[in-house]
């Protein structure tokens, strides 16, 4: 049972209820208009509608960014700690180069689908393709920390027995922790990226504009409204600044008590959001011992659990399964290739060598232009505290929003 609270709340307490019960009335409203029929309505482009756009787009990143981080805590340890790794690194690989249009173009019609005449088969989709920006880098992330657990660390582990449960809470996510959050608010300025492509949609037959500062934004560059545009990227900016404040600066601050280093670490992260939590009473409290007795729980549950021998399940199964998608695969691409001549395929093959040549060219001027601010920044950490938030907002900004062209089609 949680232990019995003592503490009488204080002032903090009750600026941190206020607070919460603010951010659960945003949520619930977010969600009641997303579970609402669906009605198409033409997006106004009067800056009184802002806050209601910038509060959709916000929900919608927050649940992309719980989901990814989900799957994040079951794909990434099933691809370090089983036999599966190559297929599911593979996969994983595959799926970060598949461009988020293409998850849009195959996910909006089966989720809309499944919601007849309701906006929430179009929510989720934009939410899956907002995700499909994240989950993947985040996934990655995660992999390459439970892949590279000091030796020290992992000699400290089997010295004390640890059961696989343990090991994962107490040694591999505490460690995992610091780099795993700096890669979630990079993750989410990638979701930012395209997020007028996610709410703007248009495939093939189907238009639909979602409300949100992304259909906000193409609808401005749609009709040249280059002020509406300005208003949105400012929007846009205090919604990042919000989620920098009261999520990610926190998170980065607590995490750095995680943080291995073998020599002495640079001036920890602040956070005024969490140093007024931790002025609470009553919320620390509940906090903290609500953490370490749903944990316990946690390994009690894995020790009742614990089978005599380890459970290995065999592999085998899966590779007639692997050559059966193979052969569906090339089978669908002869279909595809048949009624093309051969010029034409060449053609296709030629442009797709020009995009190769494109891509290489941004990512070498990239790495000229920004690995020495990277440098910079990682000898200056006061520094990339204070830009933080400027960088989450230049990497977020839409490419849409820089050219005068319509929401994006295919």
């Amino acid at each position: 049972m949680v232990p019995i609270l003592r503490e009488r709340p204080n002032r903090y307490d009750l600026l941190a209820l206020a607070l919460t019960l603010g951010l659960l009335a945003f949520f619930l409203k977010a969600s009641q208009e997303a579970a609402a029929p669906f009605a198409p309505t033409p997006i106004d482009l009067d800056p009184i509608h802002l806050p209601e756009y910038a509060l959709r787009t916000a929900f919608r990143m927050g649940l992309a960014l719980i989901l990814s981080t989900l799957f994040t805590f079951l794909y990434a340890p099933l691809a370090a700690k089983t036999r599966l790794e190559p297929f599911l690194v593979a996969l994983l690989d595959i799926l970060q180069s598949v461009p988020i249009l293409g998850f849009l173009a195959a996910s909006v019609g089966a989720l809309a689908g499944l919601f007849p005449g309701r906006a929430l088969g179009y929510e989720l989709a934009a939410v899956f393709a907002v995700f499909t920006s994240q989950a993947w880098n985040m996934a990655f992330s995660f992999y390459q920390a439970l892949k590279t657990v000091p030796r020290e660390l992992d000699e400290a582990a089997r010295l004390f027995r640890l059961t696989p449960w343990q090991r994962f809470w107490r040694l591999e996510l505490p460690f995992a922790l610091p780099g795993l959050v700096w890669n979630a608010m990079m993750s989410m300025s990638g979701g930012w990226f395209f997020v007028v492509a996610s709410e703007a949609i248009a495939v093939g037959k189907t238009e639909v504009d979602l409300p949100g500062i992304g259909s906000y934004m193409a609808s401005a560059l749609a009709q040249g409204n280059l002020q509406a545009l300005a208003l949105a990227a400012v929007a846009m900016l205090c919604v990042i600044v919000l989620y920098d404040q009261l999520l990610f600066r926190p998170l980065v601050a607590w995490s750095q008590r995680f943080k291995y280093e073998e020599r002495a670490g640079q001036e920890p992260a602040r956070s005024w959001v969490l140093d007024f939590l931790r002025r609470t009473r009553t919320v620390r409290v509940l906090l903290e011992r609500g953490a370490n007795w749903a944990l316990e729980a946690l390994l009690r549950y894995e020790r009742r659990l614990r089978p005599s021998r380890p459970l290995r399940l065999p592999t085998w199964p899966l590779y007639p399964a692997l050559a059966l998608l193979a052969l569906w695969g090339l089978f669908a691409l002869f279909a595809t290739l048949r009624p093309l001549s051969l010029a034409e395929v060449a053609h296709a093959f030629a442009l797709g060598f020009f995009t190769l040549l494109r891509v290489l060219g941004v990512m070498l001027l990239a790495s000229l232009v920004w690995v020495p601010v990277g440098i910079l920044l990682g000898q200056k950490p006061r520094l990339a505290v204070r830009v933080q938030a400027l960088l989450q907002f230049l990497a977020a900004f839409p490419p849409t929003s820089s050219t005068p062209s319509s929401p994006i089609s295919f």
